[in-house]
Order: C-alpha cells, then structure tokens, then sequence
C-alpha cells in the first residue's frame, strides 16, 4: 500500500511543471542556494528553519550522487543557462512531497498501533485511512513546510511511543531526546503544527495508563537525574535568549511586528521548564512522575533542536546568526495580526467536515458507554486530551479546514480515531470488529471522494506566474537579490559592458528551462565519455546569449543562422582518459560490462558524438577551418563575437576520423537541434 500511495502522490507532483509557483517552491529554491553558498537565508516567518535541515541534508546528499547539478548561488554566474539548475533544483524539492506524505501516514499508523498496543497488522488499515486523507493529498500538489512539519511531527510520535516501550534506561532517554529533537525541528518549520506535536507526550500518556499495566516501570528514574536535565533545559533556553539579543539581519522577512513579546517568552519557558518542576513536586511512584520525566527529556531535545539549527549554514559566524534570529521570531515575535487565522465557530468548522470531525466523538462514546467498557478511565481521560488537542488546532492553529491548513487538524484527528479503532478492534467482539471496520470503509470512502482534488487545485490555486518572474525573485529585497541581479545581468543588461538581451532570446531561454529534462538527458547521451555532464556548458544558440556565462562576459553570439535559433549549445569540456583506464578497463570487463559502457567509465574515446535519429547535430569549428573538413560555401556560420565558426555535420554512426578530428579542434562547440521526422 506504501508503494501505491507512492505513485498516487508522486502523479500529483508531476501535475505542475517547476515554473507552476513562486511561493514557495522558487522561494524555497533560492534559500537553499544561498545556504550552500555560506549566504543567510530569507524567509524565516513560519519560521522555516527545521525544513532547512532536511533540504540542505539532502542538497549535499543529490549533489554528491549527481542528482542536482547547481550547488549554491555563485553557480548563478558561471552558468551559460542557469534557469537549468534552478528549475532541476525545485523539481527535486518537489520530489520530497511524496516521500514526506507517505514516511508521514507510516510512522503515525506504527506510533498508534504501538501505544494501543494492537496487533502489527492493523499498521496497514490505519496507514491507509491517514494516507487517504485530503490534506495529505493537497499538500503534495503544492510545495509548503507544512509537510516537513508534519513529518517531523509524525517521527516525533513514533520515537516518543518508542522510547516507552525500551526497558534500556538509556535507550529509552536517548529516544525521548531524539522526539523532543524532532519536536523542535517540527515547530521550527511551521508553528501551527504545535498540537500535532503535542500528540507524542500524549500518546506516551496514554501508554503509561493503559489497563493492561504494560509500561508502569517506563521513565522510572531518579529526582537527581531529573534536577540535571531541567537544568540544561532551562541553561540552553536563556543562552538562547541571550544570542536573540543579536541583531538581526534586515535581509530577513519574518512578518513580525515587534520583538518584545515578553507573555510568548514566558509561555515558551514555562512550557519547557514545567516538566522539571513537576518532578521535584510529584511522588516518584506516580505514573505522572514518569510522564513529566519524559516531557523532561522530550524538553531536553526541544531547546537542543535550536542549537543543531547551525549545521544548515556553510560558516560558522553564519549558523550562529541564523540560530539567534529563529530563537528571536520563536520566543520573542509578535505576529502580524493581518496573518493571523481569524474568527471560525467550532461547529461551522464541524459541520463544513462532519465525516472528519464526527467520528471521534462516535468512537469515544463507543469506547465510554458500551457494556463491558472497553476502555478505562485513565484511558478515556488521555484520549480527552487528544481531543482537546483537536480542538485547540481548530480554534487557534488552523483557518478552518480547508485545503493549505487542512493539514494541522486532520491528521491529529485521523490520529485519534485510528487509536480508538485499533481499541476497539482489539478489545471488542465481532460485532465491535464489524462495526470498526465499516468506520475504515468510511474514512476510505471520505478519502476516495477526494480523489479528484488535484483537478479542482489545478485550476485554482497554481497562478502559473509569468515566465519572465522566473528571473525574478517573489520579495525582490534580502540576499535573494544577489540572485536576481546575477539573472539581470546574464539575461536583461549587463551594467558593465553595457551588453542587452532582448526579450525574444530570453523567452528562447526560458523555453529551455521548461523542457530542461529533455535537453539535459539529449545532451548526456550525445557526449556519453565525457564523464559528468556539466550543466552550466548547456545553453541556447541565440543573438546575444553567452555560452560561457559571466565566466566570458565579453563573448556572445552575434550572429546566429534563423533555422538554428534556440537550438541546444554543449561546450565540451576538455577531459582525457582517467589515470589506470587499462586497469579500470579489465575489471569492468570482468564484471561483465561491454566496450561502450567500460568506454564511459574510463574517460577512453572522448571523441565519441553520438547523434541519434530525433536529432541533428553539428560541430562548430573556427571558419579557416571549412576546407579542411571539405564544407560547402552554404554551410551554417555562427559569430561568437568577432571571431566566425562553421558547422560540420556529424552523422548518425559516425566514422572515427571524423571525431578525431573534430577532437583536436580545441575552440569548439556542439549544437543540437531536435528532428520529428
């Protein structure tokens, strides 16, 4: 079921192609860009920062494997057509949505079966009543940190109810720090997320109290070790304050107000530092002992989550900055009221989802009522509290239930109905059972109904911004505008030699970055033992585009025959034959692999082209060159600045001769224009 929802997910990415969106898919491209490049980021109002750790994490990760080609901002420059980088940077982000969904749906189904203490089977069922949820699947249409927060909120769950269950004293503290790590990553990247975070310690809760005493030694552990670790909690939250006293960059948008919001910091201390204080005032047999000794490692992990916020930067001096303005925006910003969710009756909120938001209320009263009880107080008691979680989430963490903030409420519900089923289905006869599963028929059902939200989304919340914007940066201001100016100057005028692009050739560009996947893939196969393809070598063949970036800012095309215009440009890079060919050959031989593959690996026959029969090639040599590869008069010529080159054709299957010599030819380029006959 994990691998359909996979697929089924990963259709609603492909929906939109990378230019669908500014906010934030571009947004959160450029940021990544500046972080790898040792550059503050600019958008830190939701306040983004956990999202960061991931992406730069998995930047690093793609760039090593050869997945993403742009490693940072300065790449901007030096690119014949950048907007290849840019849009293969934001499709990879995209990618991320499916995989966020699913680990998402997969780790709150494996944290509720585990603290009902059901049979492992019933993960599959609750997976897929979670998976086929509408927000879930609005959220992989567009690009937001909502599922970044979800997912860590989800982790943070499942670590938590994993933390309950090791009887290694050090295992299970290692985990609770570990979900309070998750926690904090999950708050720092979207703060409406906080009652799905609150899930983990009431889960943890809940298993604490079941009835089948299973957990009643968890978290036994003694007043000394609980006095340290509030110690260090409440040290790294006032050294936290004190590096919010920083000043903060103005580069940064954070939609605050004001930074003295002395109510929030209080708030956030006493959230933090209550867990301790409870320790030193309960009996250490309570079972609310061994909770608060768990919320006080979970608290633990939750201020530390802060301070590992300094890995996503390149420097050092920048890590810390970027630490001090997050911790400033978390505990001491006052958000603007324009943003805040507004004024939404409970029951309208009710009665615009009643096949959500009834449910739960069925299944409580099912589990309360019924004759012999199928729950226990204490245990009814801890899921009252999920469902205060709930309805927090629907007063003051969500704008109603609807599309973008669906997200913060239903998988919380999804949670706590699914808890109940397992419940019941466990502990209940087979009328109970029949009766759970018709309940998972209609969570399935609800979700099926919805199966045509990508159509509906599509035509309602993309805005496909203009193709011109993708030079353009959504805020226009911060360090983002590094970016933007390296596109006007490669793309629009160049300040310094007074160079202009008109917008004809740009839109040549931009067609380009739309088909990038295509181009890039021909040019890969064209050139197959040149090694790693080099990106910023692909440009356009156009009046005035540079094929060398602003590497050459001197050197553009001056004159460009009309059939080749917008035709594909692949300056190869001047590569021989990697040290030990012949004993790299042999061993791949060995392996099995035939002389063309064993060719790639080695570097052997740099020479080769390629062409295939959906695509003309040429190469193009300087012009006092036509005699020497026997050219007629009407060959194509091309103008690089003063200097004139002349096209050879390179046929399909082409002789040996011929790429060697064209080998030889050091100042040269290839063009590759598509057939479709």
């Amino acid at each position: 079921m994990a691998f359909i929802s996979l697929t089924i997910f990963q259709h609603n990415v492909d929906r939109y192609p990378y230019y669908a969106m500014d906010d934030m898919d571009q947004l959160t491209a450029l940021d990544v860009l500046l972080m790898r490049g040792g550059v503050l980021p600019d958008h830190i109002t939701h306040p983004t920062a956990g999202m960061y750790v991931l992406l730069t994490l998995t930047h690093r990760v793609g760039y090593f494997l050869n997945l993403v080609h742009l490693r940072d901002f300065h790449g901007v420059e030096t690119w014949a057509n950048p907007l290849l980088g840019t849009a293969e940077l934001i499709d990879f982000l995209r990618a991320h949505l499916p995989f966020l969904a699913v680990g998402s749906s997969m780790l709150l189904a494996m944290a509720v079966v585990c603290a009902a203490g059901a049979s492992p089977w019933l993960i599959a069922p609750i997976f897929i009543c979670i998976a086929a949820s509408r927000a879930l699947a609005f959220h992989t249409l567009i690009f937001r940190t909502d599922s970044f927060a979800l997912f860590y909120a989800a982790a943070a769950a499942a670590l938590a109810v994993s933390a309950v269950a090791k009887e290694s004293r050090r295992t299970a503290a290692a985990l609770s720090i570990g979900a309070g790590v998750l926690a904090g990553f999950a708050f720092t990247s979207k703060v409406q997320i906080i009652p799905t975070i609150a899930l983990a310690p009431a889960l943890v809760l809940f298993m604490l109290v079941r009835r089948d005493f299973a957990y009643v030694d968890a978290f036994n552990v003694s007043r000394r070790f609980n006095r340290h670790v509030s110690f260090a909690v409440v040290a790294i939250f006032f050294f936290l304050l004190a590096l919010s006293l920083l000043p903060m960059p103005s580069t940064f948008i954070h939609t605050r107000t004001s930074f003295h919001n002395i109510a929030l910091c209080g708030a956030a201390l006493l959230a933090v530092a209550s867990p301790g204080i409870a320790t030193r005032l309960l009996p250490e047999e309570s079972v609310f002992y061994r909770f608060f000794s768990f919320a006080n490692l979970m608290a633990l992990g939750f201020v530390t989550s802060f301070l590992l916020l300094w890995s996503v930067m390149m420097s050092p001096w920048s890590g810390i900055r970027f630490v001090a303005a997050i911790a400033k925006v978390c505990f001491l910003g006052t958000i603007d009221p324009a943003l805040s969710p507004g004024d939404h009756f409970f029951w309208d909120q009710v009665f615009s989802s009643p096949a959500l938001l009834l449910p739960p209320l069925a299944l409580l009263a099912l589990l309360a009522f019924r004759s012999p009880r199928l729950a226990t107080v204490r245990e009814l008691g801890a899921l009252l509290i999920i469902s205060c979680l709930v309805i927090a989430s629907l007063l003051w963490f969500s704008r109603a239930i609807m599309n973008l903030d669906s997200i913060f409420t239903e998988p919380l519900v999804l949670a706590l109905c699914c808890i109940m089923l397992a419940m019941a289905w466990e502990r209940g006869n087979g009328g109970i059972r029949a009766l759970t599963a018709v309940f998972v028929v209609l969570f399935l059902a609800r979700g099926a109904a919805q199966a045509e939200i990508s159509g509906i989304a599509d035509t309602g919340y993309a805005g496909y911004f203009r193709e011109t914007r993708q030079i353009l940066t959504p805020y226009q201001t911060g360090n983002q505008q590094q970016i933007e100016d390296a596109f006007r100057r490669l793309f629009v005028k160049d300040e310094v030699t007074g160079h202009n692009v008109s917008a004809h050739e740009r839109e040549l560009i931009f067609e380009q970055a739309a088909n990038y996947r295509f181009i890039t893939k021909q040019v890969s196969y064209l050139v197959p033992n040149l090694g790693r393809i080099d990106w910023s070598r692909i440009g356009v063949l156009g009046r005035d585009l540079k094929p060398f970036g602003q590497d050459r800012r001197d050197l553009w095309f001056t004159s460009v025959p009309p059939e080749l215009e917008g035709a594909t440009v692949y300056v190869p890079p001047d590569r021989t034959e990697r040290p030990g060919a012949s004993w790299l050959v042999l061993a791949l031989r060995y392996c099995g692999l035939y002389e063309p593959e064993s060719d790639a690996w080695s570097r052997r026959r740099t020479q080769m082209i390629r062409p295939r029969s959906d695509m003309n090639v040429l190469v193009f040599v300087p012009a006092d060159q036509r005699q020497a590869f026997s050219l007629p008069e009407t060959a194509p010529t091309v103008a690089l600045a003063d200097r004139r080159y002349v096209g050879v054709p390179v046929p399909i299957n082409a002789p040996d001769d011929l790429l060697s010599r064209l080998r030889l030819e050091q100042d040269r380029f290839i063009v590759i224009t598509r057939r479709y006959g």
